[in-house]
């Protein structure tokens, strides 16, 4: 089990022992609920900041670490730190940059489009990323409509969705859920 916060802080990884660690405040999904079905983008923006200093920090292992089932019930708030916790790494994968066929796990919905094809990479986890921050701004849950949602020529973008959205944030959303891996940021750090 792996629980991280921000990469300038201590990653644990249990591989022969159990870990167990209490966190209060429970997951991002169990947070929406709270708020009414969506949270505020200064709220979200804080949280996916955290989040890429994470993806980042694994992301810049020898060789990479690809976390492939981000989305809101693996990430945990620690309100009384107010920090966001990756939890759950039981399907994430050393990967090597040009290794192909890697098993497709993931949430539909939140699983980007090359993870079907075994074809992950560290962009892979910033598309889920993306999804994540549209669930939590928007409401409408990518798991409903899993294909199409991020087709933006056919649905609605997410500050159509809640207006409330700024331009910029509606920008980063749109980017990082690109269909083509090169269309996304380069990396969480440039995210």
């Amino acid at each position: 089990m792996w629980v991280c916060s921000r990469a300038s802080e201590r990653v644990s990884l249990c591989a022969e022992e159990r870990c167990i660690a209490y966190i209060s405040g429970g997951d991002l999904a169990d947070q929406m609920r709270k708020r009414g079905g969506r949270v505020d983008e200064l709220t979200v923006t804080r949280w996916a900041i955290q989040v890429s200093d994470v993806l980042h920090y694994i992301h810049n292992q020898d060789p990479p670490i690809i976390y492939r089932d981000l989305k809101p019930a693996n990430l945990m708030l620690d309100d009384k730190q107010g920090k966001i916790m990756l939890i759950d790494f039981g399907i994430a994968r050393f990967v090597a940059p040009t290794q192909k066929g890697v098993t497709a796990i993931g949430t539909m919905g939140y699983a980007p489009p090359e993870l079907f094809a075994g074809k992950v990479q560290a962009r892979s986890d910033l598309y889920s990323l993306g999804a994540t921050v549209f669930h939590l701004l928007t409401g409408s849950d990518p798991q409903d409509n899993p294909l199409l949602i991020f087709d933006f020529s056919k649905n609605p973008r997410p500050s159509q969705i809640n207006p409330a959205i700024t331009p910029e944030m509606d920008a980063i959303i749109t980017k990082t859920v690109a269909h083509r891996p090169e269309d996304r940021p380069a990396s969480a750090l440039e995210l």
